[in-house]
């Protein structure tokens, strides 16, 4: 989640126009296939433990519920991105310019990639893993999500410039750009 979903939003931006799209909905579907796998697992082991001193098991419990709660939110936004994806891009081969998918796409990635990050730091924390395992998490977190929202911001700046020296709201693909 770190690293996969952030860095197949990042192709998007910087890999060459004619393989951007198909990289990016490759990296994605890797990444998705991955947390689906962990949330099984993650179901699995919520229904699995027990507290000690506890009538219940992880989501009878206000002190660490959370974390299972957040991740299955994150499962349901990141099961509808594909589909908004494809509705995305269909609209824009048609269209040549963004339509109401466009941006449920991503915003609903945006959301969901930074929430699951977020959750992935609970995740350690309820785990009581070491203070060098967190620090590392939050370093690598902090890096890709920076980098992401960067590269986010230098497409939509490039998008902007087009838009602005064309006088035209149509963001088709530019040439060799």
């Amino acid at each position: 989640m770190v690293v996969l979903f952030p860095w197949g939003s990042i192709l998007m931006r910087v890999a060459p126009r004619r393989w951007a799209m198909p990289v990016h909905a490759a990296m994605q579907m890797v990444a998705l296939s991955m947390f689906i796998v962990a949330a099984t697992l993650g179901i699995s082991l919520v229904r699995e433990v027990r507290i000690p001193g506890q009538s219940g098991g992880l989501m009878s419990n206000p002190n660490f519920n959370y974390h299972p709660i957040i991740g299955l939110v994150v499962l349901g936004l990141l099961l509808i991105q594909p589909a908004l994806g494809m509705l995305h891009h269909l609209g824009y081969k048609k269209t040549g310019g963004r339509q109401v998918w466009s941006y449920l796409h991503l915003f609903n990635g945006r959301a969901a990639i930074t929430l699951g990050i977020a959750n992935g730091g609970l995740g350690l924390w309820m785990a009581g893993e070491g203070k060098g395992l967190k620090t590392a998490y939050v370093v690598v977190a902090v890096v890709m999500w920076t980098l992401w929202m960067a590269a986010a911001v230098w497409g939509e700046w490039r998008r902007w410039k087009w838009i602005r020296s064309t006088g035209t709201t149509d963001d088709k693909p530019r040439g060799g750009e």
